[in-house]
């Protein structure tokens, strides 16, 4: 009777090891790397349905947004503890390369060649994670470029807005706005800038010129002629006065004051007027961006993140299957929308009834119509390895030299391609 037992305990031992070792197993686990703690919501949100869907344990970190880069080196480097899935920022990325033994994630371009769901993701949208032909990652958002003005503004001085079709005829019209002038300054702007050179106002409307700053091979050419001719028109017009800071801080306060009566914007910013719309003292629309030449693009983007695969992962055919699950989910993109008003890069999505629903906030237009009608018309850009630093150095440093006037814009372009030649490798 004691051998039975024993028999009996021997064998449930080897069925229990045997049910560890199969169906009992823990699941595999997938690490995401992200900067962004909105995206992380939504992640987290999802991750029941993720992890059920793959048969994976989806573990989601966040690393901060100063750190993440040099996190992300050191771990590789040890080759331990390094993520399988990062999520980082479009703009300022600096962790890909048109080399791919050089980038720290790995080049996409044999998934993306064969998925569907790819093809509906604007190119122009793909083109800021495009490196030397290579594609390194899926896009979570689009962020199409609108104006939001304000009407009542604009029409107090004759000028309706809907109608001006340029850049030109904007400023034009925005001299009549800033005529009037308290302390010897305008008590009302036309639209807000960066004084540090290519970014905020300036990034959006470069992006309508067409006017490189790269060439498809990745080298500056800063000196060519449509970027010179964008950039004198650009410091003529912060020279003009009608311009006024960008000013993070009181942002909504000048949309509410009057101080700003317009300005460029993508969806996540979108809410800096909800303020001054609920007072109801003005009213305010959104249009399409004026074309900085007739036949150009009427939108553009700012900010964003994408994700990608780390080299070295393992099991790299299950993480694209994941990556792009997480990011292209359709049931799951309306839901975005809806929760953080974000567009994303789905065309297929475009056409719910959420994105077609009438704003109080502008008169009952359809903010989600205009803003997926843009994104279809997103502008590429010529990205590449020495872009972010040739870009926020060497021209964002002889910038404020031009618009100081202590070098010209040929010698301030000249300059700035010379620093950027010399980082080509």
């Amino acid at each position: 009777m004691l051998r039975r037992n024993t028999v009996s305990m021997v064998v449930l031992v080897l069925v229990i090891g045997l049910l560890s070792g199969v169906g009992l197993a823990a699941k595999q686990k997938v690490t995401l790397w992200s900067f962004a703690p909105n995206n992380i919501m939504e992640w987290e949100a999802r991750k029941a349905d993720i992890d059920k869907k793959f048969d994976i344990d989806l573990v989601i970190e966040e690393v901060p947004e100063n750190a993440f880069v040099q996190t992300l080196q050191a771990a590789m480097m040890d080759g331990t503890n390094f993520p399988d899935i990062i999520e980082w920022r479009i703009e300022q990325n600096q962790i890909l390369d048109a080399d791919p033994k050089r980038s720290l994630v790995i080049p996409l371009d044999k998934y993306v060649s064969k998925s569907d769901a790819f093809k509906k993701v604007p190119a122009g949208r793909v083109a800021w994670t495009t490196y030397g032909g290579h594609v390194y990652g899926l896009p979570h958002d689009v962020h199409p470029v609108v104006l939001l003005y304000n009407d009542t503004l604009w029409k107090s001085v004759g000028v309706d807005m809907a109608k001006i079709e340029t850049w030109d005829e904007f400023f034009v019209a925005a001299q009549k706005l800033t005529a009037t002038k308290k302390d010897g300054k305008p008590v009302h702007y036309a639209l807000p800038y960066d004084g540090g050179g290519l970014g905020a106002t300036m990034w959006m409307i470069w992006q309508q010129t067409g006017a490189e700053v790269l060439d498809k091979d990745g080298k500056p050419i800063f000196t060519n002629p449509e970027f010179t001719s964008f950039t004198k028109w650009w410091v003529d017009k912060v020279k003009s006065g009608m311009l006024v800071s960008w000013d993070w801080g009181n942002f909504g306060a000048l949309l509410a004051d009057g101080t700003l009566a317009a300005y460029t914007t993508p969806d996540w910013y979108i809410n800096q007027v909800d303020a001054a719309a609920a007072e109801g003292k003005y009213q305010f629309r959104v249009r399409d961006l004026p074309l900085y030449k007739k036949g150009g693009p009427r939108t553009s983007s700012w900010g964003g993140s994408f994700m990608a695969i780390t080299r070295g992962s393992k099991k790299q055919d299950l993480l694209y299957k994941v990556m792009e699950y997480m990011q292209y989910d359709e049931p799951s993109l309306t839901s975005r929308y809806v929760d953080s008003q974000m567009v994303p890069p789905f065309s297929s999505v475009w056409n719910d009834p959420a994105f077609k629903q009438a704003d109080p906030r502008f008169g009952g237009q359809k903010l989600g119509e205009l803003q997926t009608e843009l994104a279809a018309e997103m502008p590429g850009v010529n990205s590449g390895d020495i872009f972010w630093d040739a870009v926020s150095t060497d021209f964002n440093t002889q910038f404020t030299e031009m618009v100081a006037g202590r070098v010209t814009v040929e010698e301030g372009l000249k300059r700035a391609q010379d620093a950027a030649l010399k980082r080509l490798k």
